[in-house]
């Protein structure tokens, strides 16, 4: 960003909606290409930002651009672009003094609406709405420069490169993309100014030496990659732990679809920091991560072709942080809860993850659902908690756990690892 480039002068609408005053005009092809970024740096974690560009150079955005190449009838919806930076100027034309309308003609309202919208070139653009099509765009022209004398309709945003601004756009930007199609959950963690959960997720990421650069994972999905050897889980794998660990009993689904007030966000992100300060007080492997300068040196220890520790892989991050919430909805305290799962074996190549959770034979995981439920009913009962608190028993878990171990049930035991 903060490329300086040619002034650009462009003819625009001025308009408002709720408290967005915005301009609209077309550009050429060639300028959005070499003007607009996407929307990056609306983050203060370079972490997050990359995720982003990730998002963006995607099958999406080669469509697009095989779209321009190949489709002759080609049109696009209009870009969103924010603007920040520079000195860009509002010139209004007068329209009353023509030779074609009499003045009383014209309604009041198209006052100061038809003008000249001019640009330095010192701006900061960035797709608020578009960003593949800008993508798009930029790989289009590298096949075929004459697409740059094609236009392409815009809005333009005043944007603010305060916090305030940056939270302004983030909102907007998922504000735009979930009621004009769905958006994955990387969008959502990535920008989503409404939605707690997302939000607490980049306070972590941004915050918390457990969650730094190179130690969690920005890969699309839950599952982190075999050949990543520093991160301990993945964003996506966090984002669904704290969804579980701080859900309320109802209305969960449409309170994450309005910001509550900031005294409730910094309420659940204590919550949230309750729970990761408690498992690496009581995981040791957590610390050794947190503590580190160098994951690679750590991960591999705990996350290996012989399985390694349940908590570095995301079915099993997830499988304790359930037990955990579900501990502390039985009359639980989140400290006794830790202290009872820390006490359960946590190598899966042993009892009890062995054939259940992890494949000795082929050296890998078993996520199936059917396993993962079952895993979680194991656990939560052999820490001490009542099967009948899960509307389960003892003997149908035992039926259950035979049946995925391919044993009898007289060969299948139940565990217990805490007195609590």
């Amino acid at each position: 960003m903060n490329k300086q480039h040619e002034p650009l002068t462009l003819p625009a609408l001025r308009s408002h909606m709720g408290d967005w005053i915005y301009y609209i005009t077309s550009m050429k092809m060639r300028d959005i290409a070499a003007r607009v970024d996407v929307a990056e740096n609306i983050h203060t974690s370079k972490a997050l930002n990359e995720l982003i560009q990730r998002q963006l150079q995607s099958t999406h955005s080669n469509k697009i651009r095989n779209y321009l190449l190949n489709q002759p009838q080609r049109f696009f919806n209009t870009l969103v672009i924010g603007v920040y930076g520079g000195s860009p100027k509002w010139y209004e034309l007068d329209i009353k003094n023509n030779n074609f309308l009499e003045s009383e003609e014209l309604p009041q309202s198209i006052d100061g609406v038809l003008g000249i919208l001019s640009l330095t070139g010192s701006e900061d653009l960035f797709a608020i709405d578009g960003q593949h099509r800008v993508v798009g765009i930029s790989k289009a022209l590298e096949k075929n420069s004459d697409l740059g004398d094609e236009e392409v309709s815009a809005i333009f945003l005043a944007h603010s490169n305060s916090e305030d601004g940056l939270k302004r756009t983030r909102r907007l930007f998922t504000s735009l993309n979930r009621h004009a199609k769905a958006v994955s959950k990387m969008e959502i963690i990535a920008l989503d100014e409404d939605d707690t959960i997302a939000i607490i997720t980049r306070e972590l990421v941004e915050n918390h030496d457990l969650f730094a650069e190179n130690k969690i994972s920005l890969t699309k999905g839950k599952n982190i990659s075999p050949n990543d050897t520093s991160s301990f889980t993945t964003i996506v794998a966090l984002y669904d732990a704290l969804d579980v660990f701080l859900k309320p009993p109802r209305g969960w689904r449409d309170f994450k679809k309005s910001r509550p007030e900031d005294s409730v966000i910094k309420t659940f992100y204590s919550r949230a920091s309750d729970l990761w300060n408690g498992l690496i007080e009581n995981f040791v492997p957590l610390e050794e991560i947190r503590d580190s300068n160098s994951p690679v040196q750590v991960t591999p220890k705990y996350r290996n072709s012989n399985g390694g520790h349940l908590l570095f892989r995301p079915v099993g991050l997830l499988l304790i942080v359930t037990t955990i919430r579900q501990l502390v909805d039985t009359g639980w305290s989140l400290d006794q809860a830790l202290k009872s799962v820390s006490k359960v074996p946590m190598l899966l190549n042993h009892e009890p993850w062995s054939g259940l959770l992890w494949d000795s034979v082929n050296h890998r995981m078993i996520t199936t659902t059917e396993n993962q439920k079952v895993g979680s009913k194991l656990l939560f009962y052999s820490v001490g908690g009542k099967l009948s608190d899960l509307q389960t028993s003892a003997s149908e878990l035992r039926e259950e756990l035979a049946g995925l171990l391919n044993r009898s049930v007289h060969e299948v035991q139940l565990p217990r690892y805490s007195d609590l």
